[in-house]
């Protein structure tokens, strides 16, 4: 009888081992099987695409050989545009600093709605078409446009000024749109940041600003590096902006790429081009990889920054230290004059930045509803003429009906592939996250035209060039990065114990995640497929490079018009374009206060 009961527990323990066994390999093997898709989808269409083009710039004859590179470096236009993008680039990063540094402090000091509110419209250039932007700049910078026009009236000047058409619209257009992008890590890394550090240097005696520069500046240094990196490294793929609002002498790299496949089909040198630009970015993302992918963990508090945790500059002591004491006695006068002045100074720059961000969109609207037949500003009466012209123009509702379908399902399979994804790395904690990461997001800031020219060789090979599954492959891939961010932060602010009770319970992880879970990420699931979707239908250079007789998206239908007759119409598809912005909105806000409710009751539960 003993000897069967001790057979019988050794074949209980057996088992028990067994299923633990099972259990530790399935929980091993969770992050591999969550990651598989979207990795095996940008292993095919987005890294293969890349590779391809990395070993066409070494191929010429089918030889390898380094003529490519020789004869690229050695034409002086190259290196004249090469530099000319990258002191572009710097001086707009630069810009963009000055300016949203002091936009993001006061954001930083708002609370509760307002604060969102603000934040809102600090993003809704962002969300907005970057052709509907610069469309609006020519309409404001033009020599007979909005700030001439007031100039003249008012009898500042004589003639107008050329403010459009050159490298100064190139600046103001580009730092309009790459505000944002400055603005919120600088505006995460200041919420990080423990406020009582400059109220304790305030009681030591130090003035506002001389307590700022010392306890609050160099915390914030992690925002500073990240929001320059991601300014800096969009910066050097812009095509459209330079295009329209520059001169025949403000070519940037990507357009002169661009023009060497569309106009002079060289395609050795628009490839060898496309790999100096892609390798700068590689560089970039692997020095800065800390900063462009946070932490990725399941910890939901916020953790303030302060002197025994800092970061930055505070790294540096003896560097700081330094500098500090040789600059120490200007810096004193010039920090006590400052402090006088610091806040109507900081107010002025704050509603400054927030016109410079908003005007251009709210100058679009009335050129909708003109009755003049020609581009001018102010109207001279008010019709619905132009949208009865959109209405009953067959080649521009056939754009739009091919961006919307093409958009729309890509979109979605940019969230399918990210939700799982998401998973893994903030709940799973899949081995190598933060490499991972960086590359699902790195097609933000790798030049678009870097991605369609990889995708124009990589798809004419297989046959979908200038087809709409083409399309959604490239809009898919544009998409993945917005669609990735999203569920990560999403996932981020939900309490993981939810899904650890559910599971106690007796529901599986994947019921767990199904009923628990997913209804509560609703909010950031629709914000993942509305970014996705913004950022494909507003692409320009995967249009010019991918489109075919029957597939032209509208974004390339706008461009056109633009660069042609500049007329109304574009302000037609801009009216349409907020409408429909608004509208998601709005379902995201009711979805978001829904939400919320859910999540706290179950965790006071």
């Amino acid at each position: 009888m003993t000897q069967h009961v001790r057979r019988s527990l050794s074949s209980k323990q057996h088992w028990r081992v067994v299923l633990v066994t099972k259990s530790n390999k399935a929980a091993y093997l969770a992050p591999f099987i969550l990651l598989g898709p979207v990795l095996i989808f940008v292993a095919a269409f987005y890294l293969v695409p890349l590779v391809q083009l990395l070993g066409g710039s070494f191929s010429i004859g089918g030889e390898w050989t380094l003529d490519g590179y020789r004869q690229t470096l050695s034409q002086a236009a190259f290196v004249r545009i090469f530099f000319r993008t990258l002191t572009l680039s710097i001086i707009v990063t630069i810009i963009c600093l000055l300016i949203g540094y002091p936009l993001a402090y006061q954001l930083s000091k708002v609370k509760g709605r307002a604060a969102a509110f603000l934040l809102l419209l600090v993003s809704l250039p962002y969300m907005t078409s970057v052709l509907i932007r610069t469309y609006a700049w020519v309409i404001i910078l033009a020599p007979n446009g909005v700030v001439n026009k007031t100039l003249l009236g008012a009898g500042l000047i004589q003639d107008p000024l050329d403010l459009v058409f050159n490298t100064f619209g190139v600046y103001v257009g580009m730092v309009q749109i790459q505000l944002p992008l400055m603005v919120f890590p600088l505006y995460a890394a200041m919420m990080r940041v423990d406020r009582s550090l400059t109220d304790a240097a305030a009681n030591l005696g130090s003035n506002p600003v001389s307590a700022f520069l010392h306890a609050f500046a160099p915390l914030t240094a992690p925002g500073i590096v990240g929001g320059c990196t991601l300014v800096f490294l969009s910066c050097l793929g812009f095509y459209v902006t330079p295009a329209l609002l520059g001169g025949a002498g403000d070519y940037m790299l990507a357009q002169g790429i661009t023009v060497r496949v569309t106009a002079l089909a060289d395609f050795v040198g628009a490839t060898t081009q496309s790999v100096i630009l892609l390798s700068i970015v590689i560089a970039m993302l692997i020095i800065f990889r800390s900063t462009l992918a946070p932490d990725t963990g399941e910890d939901r508090s916020t953790k303030k920054l302060t002197a025994k945790n800092g970061t930055g500059l505070t790294r540096y002591p003896d560097v700081v230290e330094s500098l500090r004491c040789r600059i120490h006695p200007f810096a004193r006068s010039l920090s006590e004059a400052l402090a006088v002045i610091r806040t109507p100074l900081l107010w002025a720059t704050t509603v400054l930045a927030f016109i410079f961000l908003l005007v251009p969109l709210l100058v679009i609207f009335p050129l909708a509803f003109s009755s003049a037949s020609y581009l001018t500003f102010p109207p001279p009466g008010y019709s619905l003429r132009w949208f009865n012209t959109f209405i009953s123009n067959d080649i521009w509702l056939r754009a739009a009906w091919f961006s919307i379908q093409t958009c729309l399902l890509a979109s979605f399979f940019a969230v399918a592939l990210s939700v799982p994804a998401a998973y893994a790395i903030v709940r799973q904690r899949a081995p190598a996250r933060i490499a991972i990461y960086i590359l699902l997001i790195s097609p933000i800031v790798l030049p678009h035209v870097v991605l369609a020219l990889g995708l124009y060789f990589f798809l004419g090979k297989i046959g979908l060039l200038g087809t709409k599954t083409g399309f959604v492959i490239a809009y898919t891939i544009v998409g993945i990065p917005y669609a990735l961010i999203a569920v990560v932060g999403g996932l981020r602010q939900l309490d993981a114990s939810l899904e650890r009770a559910a599971q106690s319970l007796g529901a599986t992880p994947i019921t767990a995640f199904r009923t628990v879970t997913l209804p509560l990420l609703l909010p950031s699931l629709l914000s993942a497929i509305f970014f996705s979707f913004i950022m494909a239908f507003d692409d320009v250079i995967l249009g010019l490079f991918l489109g075919g007789p029957s597939s032209v998206p509208l974004s390339v239908r706008m461009w056109e018009d633009i660069k042609q007759e500049i007329s109304p119409q574009v302000s037609v598809v801009a009216v349409i374009f907020f409408a429909a912005l608004a509208a998601a909105y709005l379902v995201h806000q009711l979805l978001s206060l829904r939400t919320p409710a859910v999540g706290h009751s179950s965790k006071d539960d």
